[in-house]
């Protein structure tokens, strides 16, 4: 039976009701911990649509975060007396409200006024608003929805990012990015052949495999340009790039064995990252560029090392002893997590570790798991999955290991990428 380990640290910084007052810090490690209560009482609008929209967004946001349940049962503006409104939600035994006002103005600029209570202390934990434009209106419901969960976990919400997948049928496949939880899919590449493996680069700079030139070649993407360059093709088995300081690491084939290399933007090979008998693949590194987390079948089957970069000896480490084939590894961008596929008795499994090896756990099983990655916070994992018969991307709370699906469909192909936080 899983050890519950409940932390809650209060942070009262203001008293007053204009206070913005960070409530307790989670950590949880139980998949059945009871969930939130949150009141999502709407906001009132002459643009109902609008408001419909914001208040959608932000739901979705927060039962996906896997912390929360949502009451819609209310309504109050921006003006409702705040006695009332922390009183009618203790009476539906709920922990915290968020309601107000979204304001439109010639037709474009929107204005969101939110406000959080705690109906627990009786406090108004936040009171302020939100800028955006209809055109990203969604947009401005994650931005909502993470400030509500930095106040009430102590951590700010994952939602304000982008996931590029590949996705089509038989030789056609295309690039694609959505949100997040799931939204606002846009197509990026439509070159009527074979895109795979996108991996982000940076803000809006992508890198992927694809036959746009007939022999399979390794491609950096401007999403916001549309400036496409090839970045290497010396190899078939150059499958994918990431980014190595102001250079990128590239794992192919030489002299017979895989390694991995550093190779510049003019595809010109600086260095080896490693020098090996057998396949190195699936490069990942902390963000001081100083240790290298990567799949090795050196010892026969695929395992996961890390290597210490300041050393000028070989010096990798093994971190998976169980199981016989363990691959795809993502370090949380605070370095201190590495999460992975591993295959056992015939279904794959979603597991994350520290990064020296140590609490080796299973978070998820179930069919073709592929392509774990990071949300910026370090708290969710977005994956490729088949569960319950339904294939498409799905988000894990790493904390207690809920997961929901974020986009179905068939086509998906193994290569997935979560951005960093858009600002």
């Amino acid at each position: 039976m899983k050890k519950i380990i409940v932390l809650f640290v209060l942070f009262l910084i203001y008293l007053n009701l204009s206070a913005e007052a960070k409530v307790f810090q989670i950590t949880i490690d139980n998949p059945n911990y009871k969930p939130i209560g949150i009141g999502l009482w709407g906001f009132q609008s002459k643009d109902k649509s609008s408001a419909l929209i914001l208040k959608s967004t932000i739901e979705r946001d927060l039962r996906m975060s896997g912390f929360f349940y949502v009451d819609k049962t209310q309504h109050f503006s921006y003006d409702a007396p705040f006695s009332v409104v922390c009183g009618l939600s203790k009476i539906d035994n709920l922990d915290y409200a968020v309601y107000g006002n979204l304001i439109v103005e010639n037709n474009d600029s929107i204005y969101a006024n939110i406000k959080l209570v705690n109906s627990a202390n009786k406090t108004l934990m936040f009171n302020g608003s939100f800028y955006s434009n209809k055109e990203s209106l969604k947009w401005l419901g994650h931005r909502v929805s993470d400030k509500i969960i930095e106040y009430i976990t102590g951590v700010y919400g994952p939602f304000e990012s982008k996931i590029i997948f590949a996705r089509g049928k038989g030789k056609i496949r295309d690039i694609y990015a959505c949100d997040f939880n799931g939204e606002n899919i846009e197509r990026l590449t439509k070159w009527h052949t074979m895109n795979i493996l996108p991996k982000w680069i940076d803000k809006y700079e992508i890198s992927f495999l694809s036959y746009k030139y007939g022999k399979p070649s390794l491609f950096l993407f401007n999403i916001r340009t549309g400036k496409i360059r090839k970045l290497f093709s010396n190899s078939n088995l150059s499958i994918s790039a990431v980014k190595y300081k102001n250079n990128f690491a590239v794992p192919f084939s030489k002299n017979g064995d895989v390694d991995i290399y550093e190779v510049n933007r003019n595809g010109r090979i600086i260095k080896n990252f490693t020098h090996n008998y057998g396949i190195d693949v699936s490069p990942n590194f902390t963000s001081d560029y100083s240790k290298m987390v990567f799949v090795s079948n050196r010892t026969s089957s695929p395992q996961i090392y890390v290597k210490d970069l300041s050393s000028a000896f070989e010096s990798s480490i093994r971190l998976t002893f169980n199981g016989k084939y363990n691959s795809s590894p993502a370090l949380s961008p605070n370095n201190r997590k590495i999460a992975y596929i591993s295959i056992e008795k015939g279904k794959t499994a979603l597991k994350i570790m520290n990064i020296d090896g140590s609490e080796d756990k299973t978070v998820m099983t179930g069919y073709n798991l592929d392509s774990p990655s990071w949300s910026y916070d370090s708290r969710y994992v977005a994956i490729e999955a088949e569960m319950g018969g339904v294939r498409g991307i799905y988000i894990v709370n790493t904390l207690n290991n809920k997961y929901f699906l974020a986009m179905g469909g068939n086509g998906m192909y193994n290569g997935l990428s979560v951005s960093g936080r858009f600002r």
